[in-house]
């Protein structure tokens, strides 16, 4: 089994709350969970587990990490046993060993991102496409943010150009990324705008690409291979991770463009599943960042169908979900670009529930009404489904103990209250790591302290920055496993927990903490000129001396600018 491929799949498909509630009494507190830790005994709780983040920590006895050792911790297993019984419980087939599988996909990670590459440098080569955003008022900004590029009409351009960057043949051919054809072979993506597709451990994994002219198909995503799956992967999560946290809400829209506009326009909690239906494991990767949704369709009867289909789903997820069926046969992008972002708000403002869209949609009959219990009685977040009762029951004149009844559902047994003990001052460097791994997306804002990093105190730090700064592990738990202790991972979740990395505002707080570093190193600098100036008045060197004091006069001016 390849154990490093299959923590992303775990990861997108198993919620923390959920395995760790099967142990340990929680209660929700804020964007957290609260409990007693079961791995020392204690009367105040001092546990915490974080949905968004996927790690829990205990602030009494410092042990912590991810769903993977929660497990091994708990009930005295390997790495390896805890990932089958996580496996299990997910639905997820392993496969038997292979050592391929894992360089494989690394080799294919690395084609992605060389692709990626290609595609970007191409857009900037082509007129056409470039008219073709600028006709669709995509900004300058929206491409940088989510990569956009060009697969220009060449038959084999890409194939040559990752050829030519030494990428070998076995693995192009499964990358998704060329069609072969007995002796022949070729780009599968040609003229079209390219988006791409990102996992939720920041891998480029898949492109989407969107036709210029006027054929069939409108959009076409990679095929499938080790390292995508449709149903797991969200167009624009990564994008959008700050904007849901800040709305506390998921905007679910259709397409790329749909999303890119909407992040454009200010809507940045918005995401899209790839040209096929929302399913299960899509909900389950979107309840990690929130717990309520919108789902945006075209006004149009396949727009309605899409929604009777999706949010069913959404509900049994454990998502409180609302929806917008847009007017005129507008899709989102295009009813920004006509109507601009104040109505488009106030839309959203009005989006209806389940129960309300349901009713509207296909009245008081029979068979409607029984749709509608079907879905409530799939619902396994009690407090979602009395809510929808209570609605259902309001609106349809129907007794709620008569529709309790008939969905033959009790209440799950509460959980133990609890509250986490206060904890000291981080310091400026704590702060940066837990801020870097909770918003990985923001990574470029941390390169200045490329030059810092001999100013932080943590030997640990230290080595964690090197590492992610150049690029050789990923800013997750499972990426900085491959070069911490146990220990150390505990250590690293404490952080990425702690309320000091808990803010709205996370890049003026990496700001500020990066400044803060600045003026460490500007004081270190003036104090070692300092030195070296009573050496050159005190050897007379008059020369070196007026150098000296340049830099001096430098040094101060920074100072007093950080200040």
């Amino acid at each position: 089994m390849d154990f490093q491929g299959i923590r992303e799949e775990l990861k997108s498909r198993i919620d923390i709350v959920d395995i760790i509630s099967d142990y340990v009494g929680l209660k929700k507190s804020g964007a957290r969970f609260k409990g007693l830790c079961p791995f020392h005994s204690e009367k105040t709780p001092s546990f915490v587990v974080s949905p968004d983040k996927q790690v829990f920590y205990c602030f009494g006895c410092g042990t912590g990490g991810d769903v993977i050792t929660f497990v091994m911790k708990e009930e005295g297993i390997s790495y390896n046993e805890a990932v089958r019984k996580l496996a299990e419980r997910a639905g997820i087939k392993l496969e038997p060993v292979n050592p391929q599988n894992i360089e494989e996909r690394e080799a294919l990670l690395q084609v992605h991102k060389a692709a990626a590459a290609f595609y970007k440098a191409q857009l900037r080569k082509s007129d056409k496409a470039v008219k073709y955003l600028k006709g669709r008022q995509v900004s300058g900004e929206s491409v940088e943010r989510f990569s956009i590029g060009y697969a220009p009409e060449g038959w084999d351009s890409l194939l040559r150009y990752l050829k030519k960057e030494g990428f070998r043949d076995s693995h192009l051919r499964v990358s998704g990324l060329a069609t072969y054809r007995e002796n022949n072979s070729y780009d599968f993506q040609r003229d079209r705008i390219v988006f791409p597709i990102v996992n939720s451990a920041g891998d480029i994994v898949a492109f989407g690409g969107r036709a210029i002219e006027n054929v069939e198909p409108k959009y076409l995503n990679s095929p499938e291979t080790i390292i995508f799956h449709k149903k797991r992967v969200v167009f624009g999560l990564n994008a959008a991770k700050a904007g849901i946290a800040a709305a506390k809400c998921i905007n679910i829209v259709e397409g790329y463009l749909d999303v890119a506009m909407c992040h454009q326009y200010g809507f940045t909690n918005t995401v899209a599943p790839l040209g096929t239906a929302l399913a299960e494991d899509h909900v389950k990767l979107l309840k990690r960042f929130a717990k309520q949704a919108v789902v945006i369709f075209d006004g149009d009867e396949a727009g309605i169908r899409a929604v009777r289909r999706s949010m069913p789903i959404i509900l049994k997820g454990g998502l409180d979900v609302r929806a917008l069926v847009l007017p005129c046969k507008s899709d989102p992008d295009s009813f920004l670009r006509d109507h601009g972002a104040l109505e488009f708000k106030g839309l959203i403002a009005g989006a209806v529930s389940y129960v309300e869209f349901m009713l509207a949609n296909g009245g008081y009959g029979v068979d409607n009404l029984r749709e509608i219990y079907d879905t409530l009685a799939a619902v396994e977040d009690t407090v979602l489904r009395a809510k929808l009762v209570e609605e259902l029951s309001n609106k349809a004149s129907i007794s709620e103990s008569v529709l309790v009844g008939k969905l033959n559902r009790g209440p799950r047994p509460a959980r133990v209250a609890a509250a986490v003990r206060p904890r000291g001052k981080m310091l400026d460097e704590q702060i940066l790591l837990g801020l870097y791994l909770t918003a990985p997306e923001l990574s470029a804002m941390f390169s200045p302290l490329a030059e810092l990093l001999d100013l932080i105190e943590s030997k640990l730090i230290r080595r964690i920055f090197v590492s992610l700064l150049n690029g050789s592990v990923l800013p997750t738990i499972e990426g900085l496993s491959s070069i911490c202790t146990e220990e150390e991972v505990a250590y690293i979740a404490g952080l990425m927990v702690n309320p000091n990395v808990e803010t709205e505002n996370v890049e003026r707080n990496i700001e500020d903490c990066i400044k803060n570093l600045r003026k460490k190193w500007v004081d270190k600098e003036i104090f070692e000129l300092n030195k070296k100036i009573e050496k050159a008045f005190n050897t007379n060197n008059r020369e070196e001396l007026a150098l000296l004091q340049r830099q001096h006069i430098k040094y101060l001016n920074e100072k007093r600018s950080l200040s």
